[in-house]
């Protein structure tokens, strides 16, 4: 546990409001994460579009806001459970005990979502059938060199299998951040906060997010 990645995660004066603008006055409080994004594979080696996110929580829910570059290839997906990562979509992992839930949003604002109770089972058509109850998301464009911002609310409760554990005497959550993306030549542009090898779920390398007053 020691060697895992750590954020500390602050916690909302007043809950965030999820209008798509990252420097709102409840954001502009949360830590970024940037430089700590790399390739999946790689802990040097990282994405050439760009990609942070920023993170708070309270009682009620672990609050996230990322900002990425535009996607390179044309999002057509706009379902919920449809298989976003093959397109594009920023990523949100949480631990839970042998498995994980899995939560991704596209630029259309479509949403994936997933509740693998162990990390071998592979049918995640059947995984997907599981939606995070009472989440809130939102997308919107931004005006910097087209980017696009995506927000989460993700109540406890919807969540109840959550891995938790204690770092400094603070409540933390097993997480990892990312991006799934195509390339136009087919390849996957696969960004992680988490220094997983294969696969972003990996439970041993996900990270710490560290819930502070």
């Amino acid at each position: 546990m020691d060697q895992r990645r750590i954020y500390y995660c602050k916690r909302a004066v007043e809950s965030p409001t999820l209008d798509g603008k990252p420097d709102g006055s409840a954001w502009a409080l949360a830590e970024r994460i940037e430089a700590g994004f790399h390739l999946l594979g790689s802990e040097t080696e990282r994405s050439a579009s760009f990609l942070d996110v920023r993170a708070l929580w309270d009682e009620e829910a672990l609050y996230v806001s990322f900002v990425s570059d535009p996607p390179p290839v044309p999002v057509t997906k706009t379902e919920r459970d449809e298989d976003l990562f093959n397109e594009c979509a920023v990523e949100v992992f949480l631990g839970a005990g042998d498995g994980y839930y899995e939560i991704e949003v596209n630029p259309r604002g479509a949403v994936l979502d997933l509740y693998f109770p162990n990390v071998d089972e592979q049918d995640w058509r059947a995984m997907a059938k599981y939606d995070v109850p009472g989440m809130v998301w939102t997308v919107h464009d931004l005006e910097d060199a087209g980017k696009w911002c995506a927000q989460l609310a993700i109540p406890w409760k919807g969540v109840p299998e959550i891995a938790r554990t204690e770092v400094e005497g603070c409540p933390a959550v097993v997480a990892n951040f990312a991006r799934s993306q195509v390339l136009p030549d087919g390849a996957y542009d696969l960004t992680s906060w988490s220094p997983a090898q294969k696969a972003f779920c990996e439970l041993d390398a996900m990270g710490l997010v560290v819930l502070i007053s």
